[in-house]
């Protein structure tokens, strides 16, 4: 990796910073900050690009969508201009990818270790990333430019050259207070190389300039040794071990990170501060300096300032951290060792207690490496979580790794392991559970038994119950759920469930939406004397270890809480009864807590029985409910459920609180029917009847139908059961007629009921195209196992003689590539062709592909949105690769590509069924040699060369025939199981299908089947739409086959606008 420095020049300003050079990055990247300080122009690019970190993480949900073109820059003496694509990366304003290693075409000493340009002589060390904060290089002044503007006036804070002077002398020393008694450690040196030595001296002499140690004479000596990086360069380190073992332990209690809790709760955005070189910011007390001592080649040193490795260092920095931020810890500002958050709910409060922040730390000469700090944003990763509004949830960069996780072989990896996934425990429902098989590996048997594993570079005795908990628990750390913030003003639930060998509780919350979030997870083996415990005392244990575990969010709080269990003989525990002195002492904790138990069965407590059980890996119920689509999410000018509900509670209830039976009295009089027609009906208590059924009159027969079809006991039947459900009981003139036409003309229905039949739009012919290569459809094949370093198979198709080309990939390509491939391996065979046709992949949709088909001259034809048959041929083309691969591949499927030759000619010297010749003989005139001396028919040697051209130009007639017939019939074929559907014109309104589209819903299941309506804003074809979308809905391409559309039944005055 190499670092670089930069100096950009835009419209107004001037920024230099540090670029980090990435031969594996395909963009010049730039960070919006450093954009917008330098206010160049910003393009919005062709199509979104996703990205990932430095770290190999991926910005879930982040794009970038914007670039800023030709940039003066200057690198060394080189200078030029370069394009950026703005992206929000962490750890450099600047990444110089590709495009920029291609234009300045610089030369890489990877031994020496140097970078430099064939003209000049410019070098730069290369630095690893990873090892850079310990080191502590003097960078000298920061570029305000590089600071959001409300914090530029702090520039001072990030000066590193600052960093690296002497700390001033503080009120906190750190002491080095050794046990009485104690046998001092003596000086001892270990043998160093020619490089080791090398490096010590730098680093003396570095160290002595800053005056960070000196020359000592005291009677300790701790050695120096050194470890290799990951760049196989050296670090230094002095070995503590004996000095710390003689050393009496600092008290100064760190901050658990559970407390982190209390500072997010209510958070939306968020500041994270990393400090320079934080431990060398504290001086030794100049009466213990001498136990710092340590021994080399070049002499005997001690340090002036708290070096790295000792015992105390961290309660000692915590001291002075929270001394200068007291007043601002926990009210927005959570502090662990050098890495501040900062949060808070508005921008305005964020800026003034940022800046608050960096005024202190200004004020004690604590300096921050710019580099590694984040200002004011939506989501940030800290101490291994991903924080955001939502919530609590594991860092990707932390867990991505665990999926490649090998097989723990011995009783020290398995530790290292379950170590690791202790740290995401509140993260994983049933933890206990699950790991149970692999903790009882590292146990020992009792007393006159056999130890399981004896040493631990045992081997363990791997057991097809380890591999599956082994699997199970990896797969829950990519499955982890965002926690909830606790808020301690709404009231909490607590589920929890016991079973023989564990118990599990979760604490719950209701969100906004009134919908239960976990805010934590607790799950515990029992211990063998817990095991023998009847089941209701194993459900009582686990309320009080919930109690114990969340005592801080319910004890004192004065809003009463939940707690669901399944065992009724808990009432007991609150109520006066005869108990053992162990119940006594848990009902006297719980009397210290103001809640109500509730029951249920098992079955329905879904969490915590899957915490004390095997997990099931189902969500929370309850997180499902609520509505279901909302016009404030998407913008939509439709009715929304709120609105209908809105509309439910205006209908008057048929039933004996609405006081109907006066209104239906009332709207008697003055109805026409039974003014013309009363001999009909017979009167009983002020009601009609016809035929002993209620008649209804014309003013109420809205709420009626409404009643039957709209109410939650009514369901939204169809029109058969409605009708049934009304004429049961009542009756009017034309009822029938007007039930059908209010359940056609039901949003709710048409929102989110299927529609059955056949689909509509019938199969649409397109020109036939008349020579060869005239028409070329493509798709691509993949991912496929890898073979020679193939992934993918690029297919390209002759629509009219139906010969194929079959490519090998190894990845999918860019249109710039794409457009190179064509060129290679088509355009040199067939040339131009008149017309393509392809899916909507982003290589056909982008707009130098449709530059370079306009520069050939053919026409681009794409498929509509979300629906791929428009290039049938080519899919069936794929089918028939795909069957010749099976029978020749190996069984580990990674030699496919060296059969695609084969499977080329075979396709292309095979008679197609449509043109009823093969199309190597449409193509070329004459029948391919498929194996070696087989006799053939030969013409006189005088046959003239023009019976060769005739006998061309029949054969494309006869093939152009073919296709025709063969087009005709599928087209009879197709429409059988197709139906017309109702006419559709430009202004009509529609429903569009939600089968392809992703709405952000916890459960497509119960989420709308159609969502819209929208208005058709052009007719392409007879069975193709151009829709008006809302922006709502995302770059959606919003033209749709008829078959995902349906008619709008409703009235204009049902619709919001």
């Amino acid at each position: 990796m190499i670092v670089v420095p930069i100096c950009l020049s835009g419209l107004e300003n001037r920024a230099t910073c540090k670029a980090f050079v990435d031969c594996g990055c395909s963009r010049n990247i730039i960070t919006p900050e450093l954009a917008g300080a330098l206010k160049c122009q910003q393009m919005a690019l062709d199509s979104p690009i996703a990205f990932s970190q430095l770290d190999g993480s991926v910005a879930t949900g982040e794009v970038s969508t914007k670039e800023i073109r030709e940039v003066p820059c200057k690198i060394g003496k080189w200078e030029g201009r370069i394009s950026f694509v703005i992206a929000p990366i962490a750890t450099y304003h600047v990444i110089l990818g590709i495009p920029w290693l291609e234009q300045a075409n610089p030369e890489v000493d990877w031994r020496g270790k140097s970078l430099a340009f064939k003209e000049q002589q410019t070098q730069w060390e290369i630095s690893k990333i990873a090892e850079e904060e310990d080191e502590g290089d003097e960078e000298g002044e920061i570029d305000p430019l590089l600071l959001p503007p409300e914090y530029r006036d702090f520039v001072d804070v990030f000066n590193q050259k600052e960093a690296s002077k002497l700390p001033p002398k503080r009120n906190i020393e750190v002491e080095i207070e050794i046990t009485p008694g104690a046998n001092l450690p003596k000086p001892k040196v270990y043998p160093m190389s020619v490089q080791e030595k090398e490096e010590l001296r730098k680093y003396i002499d570095k160290n002595l300039a800053r005056g960070f140690i000196k020359p000592s004479n005291s009677p300790l000596g701790a050695p120096v040794l050194f470890r290799r990086k990951k760049d196989n360069s050296l670090r230094l380190c002095i070995d503590y071990r004996n000095l710390n073992a003689i050393t009496k332990d600092n008290k100064y209690p760190m901050p658990l990170v559970k407390d982190l809790i209390t500072v997010l709760k209510k958070g939306s955005i968020f500041t994270k501060l990393d400090l320079i070189e934080a431990y060398h910011k504290l001086r030794i007390k100049p009466e213990d300096t001498w136990k710092t001592a340590f021994s080399c080649a070049f002499g005997h040193f001690e340090y002036k300032i708290l070096p790295f490795g000792l015992k105390n260092g961290g309660g000692c920095f915590m001291q002075l951290i929270n001394e200068i931020l007291h007043p601002l810890l926990y009210r927005g500002v959570f502090i662990f060792l050098d890495d501040i958050l900062i949060v808070t709910e508005d921008k305005e409060k964020h800026v003034k207690l940022v800046r608050e922040v960096l005024q202190r730390l200004r004020e004690a000469k604590l300096y921050a490496k710019l580099s590694k700090c984040e200002f004011n944003k939506t989501q940030i990763d800290f101490l291994g979580y991903r924080i955001s509004p939502e919530g609590l949830a594991m860092d990707p960069a932390k867990v991505s790794d665990v999926k490649e996780w090998g097989v723990p072989q011995t009783r020290r990896q398995l530790q290292s392991f379950l170590g690791f996934a202790n740290f995401y425990r509140s993260f994983i429902k049933g933890f206990a559970q699950i790991t149970a098989p692999l903790t009882e590996l590292l146990k020992t048997k009792g007393k006159g038994e056999t130890a399981k594993v004896k040493a631990p570079g045992a081997k363990l005795s791997w057991t097809p119950e380890c591999q599956k908990a082994f699997e199970t628990l990896k797969e829950c750390f990519t499955e982890g759920p965002i926690l909830k913030h606790p808020d301690i003003r709404s009231p909490f639930i607590i589920h929890c469930d016991a079973s023989d060998c564990a118990y599990g509780a979760v604490l719950l919350q209701k969100d906004q939406n009134g919908n239960l979030k976990p805010c934590g997870y607790l799950s515990r083996k029992f211990s063998e004397t817990e095991k023998c415990w009847p089941i209701w005392e194993k459900e009582a244990l686990a309320i009080l270890k919930a109690l114990e575990c969340w005592r801080h969010f319910l004890e004192g709080s004065g809003i009463p809480f939940e707690i669901w269990s399944d065992h009724k003989n808990l009432q007991y525990l609150k109520s006066p009864r005869k108990l053992s002195p162990k119940q006594i002492r848990w009902a006297q904790y719980f009397s210290r807590f103001d809640f109500q138990l509730k029951f249920f069965q098992g079955k329905q407590n879904v969490l915590a029985d899957a915490l004390s059980r095997m997990p099931q890996h189902e969500g929370i119920p309850t997180a499902k409910e609520g509505t279901i689509f909302s016009d404030k999410q998407w913008g939509l000018a439709v009715r929304t459920r709120a609105q209908t509900q809105k509309e439910n509670t205006a209908m008057v209830e048929l039933d004996g609180k609405d006081n109907w039976g006066n209104e239906l009295k009332q709207s008697y009089e003055g109805d026409q029917w039974i003014a013309s027609n009363a001999e009909q009906g017979e009167q009983k208590g002020g009601f009609w009847f016809v035929n002993k059924k209620l008649y209804i009159p014309a003013t109420l027969r809205i709420k009626i139908l409404h009643r039957f079809h709209n109410n939650q006991s009514a369901g939204h039947t169809g029109i058969t059961k409605t009708t049934k459900a009304i004429a049961k009981h009542c009756w009017w003139p034309g009822m029938r007629k007007d039930i059908k036409n209010y359940v056609v003309q039901c949003d709710d229905c048409a929102r989110n009921k299927s529609r059955g039949g056949k689909p509509m739009g019938l199969l649409q012919t397109v020109a036939e195209p008349t020579r060869p290569w005239e028409c070329v459809a493509m798709d691509f094949v993949g991912e496929l196992p890898v073979s020679k370093g193939h992934r993918y198979i690029w297919t390209v198709l002759d629509l009219f003689s139906k010969q194929a080309h079959f490519i090998a990939l190894t990845k999918l390509p860019s249109a710039e590539k794409l457009a190179e491939l064509y060129i290679n391996h088509i355009y040199k065979l067939h040339g131009c062709p008149s017309r393509v046709v392809s899916d909507r992949g982003v290589q056909f949709t982008a707009k130098f592909w449709e530059k370079f088909l306009e520069m050939l001259g053919a026409e681009r034809s794409l498929s509509s949105a979300f629906h791929p048959m428009t290039s049938g041929a080519v899919e069936r083309t794929q089918q028939t690769l795909g069957q010749f691969l099976r029978m020749y591949s190996n069984m580990r499927q990674n030699d496919w590509s060296r059969w695609l030759a084969f499977a080329e000619l075979a396709f292309n010297s095979t008679i197609h069924s449509a043109t009823n010749k093969t199309p190597f003989e449409v193509v070329y005139g004459y029948e391919i040699q498929p194996l070696p001396q087989l006799p053939r028919w030969t013409e006189n040697e005088g046959t003239e060369a023009g019976k060769w051209k005739a006998q061309m130009m029949e054969c494309w007639s006869q093939v152009t025939a073919s296709l025709k017939e063969a087009h005709k019939k599928y087209k009879v074929f197709a429409d059988r199981k197709r139906v017309e559907g109702d006419k559709l014109e430009k202004g009509n309104l529609v429903w569009l299908s939600t089968q392809n589209i992703k709405l952000g819903l916890p459960s497509k299941k119960l989420g709308p089947k159609y969502i819209g309506p929208f208005r058709i804003q052009g007719v392409i074809n007879e069975v193709t739409f151009q829709l008006a979308l809302p922006k709502s809905l995302g770059k959606i391409h919003p033209v749709f086959h008829r078959s995902l559309l349906k008619k709008y039944m409703g009235t204009l005055d049902k619709m919001d606008t």
